[in-house]
């Protein structure tokens, strides 16, 4: 293959005797997350160039988004899970939305014994923003919540701050998934209208 430093394979030691060397498996391995990094790139830029996307379709009432964050389990707990998900909603007006919201751990967490932990979130809302340029947030329902070693159904309740940006409405939350349980949801989502 010439000298692609990735992909250069000498015949004594590749081709003679079928077997890639520690060093070749590195370049490939590298060639490799180096595209992947490439393509997420491309993706974010894509959304990011796209502004005018929500412009047209910001008056319908049906939105899907992506949803990450940081989940805090609270004391016993070293390091927070990141969750990713989606989230689905239908706008009744200027001001009242129902909304979906499906989590799942990303990153495990790990608590204070050394173990890894992570949770599994449903979760259904009745979310209220202002009709301003800065959309202030509420929200309130209920959350279907699988950590592995307990499942709970709670009450929960949150708070945000949103704006049109990265071609939909941005929003950044804050909420209390369960209050048993002690977890919160610290989260950063895009919601796109159609």
């Amino acid at each position: 293959m010439g000298n692609f430093p990735f992909f250069h394979l000498s015949p004594q030691n590749s081709i003679n005797s079928g077997v890639l060397s520690d060093t070749h498996m590195f370049r490939i391995s590298y060639f490799l997350g180096a595209t992947m990094k490439n393509i997420y790139l491309i993706l974010l830029t894509a959304v990011l160039c796209c502004p005018a996307a929500y412009a047209s379709n910001n008056d319908t009432p049906w939105y899907l988004g992506i949803v990450g964050g940081i989940v805090d389990a609270g004391a016993g707990v070293t390091d927070d899970a990141f969750n990713g998900g989606v989230d689905v909603g239908y706008k009744f007006n200027q001001y009242l939305s129902a909304e979906g919201q499906l989590t799942t751990t990303l990153i495990d967490g790990e608590t204070q014994g050394g173990t890894d932990w992570d949770v599994d979130t449903f979760s259904v809302f009745a979310a209220f923003r202002s009709d301003t340029q800065v959309k202030l947030k509420g929200k309130v329902g209920i959350s279907s919540i699988d950590t592995g070693s307990a499942d709970d159904t709670e009450f929960s309740i949150g708070v945000g701050i949103g704006f049109w940006a990265l071609g939909g409405l941005t929003e950044i939350e804050y909420t209390v998934l369960s209050d048993d349980l002690d977890l919160e949801f610290l989260s950063f989502g895009v919601k796109f209208f159609y």
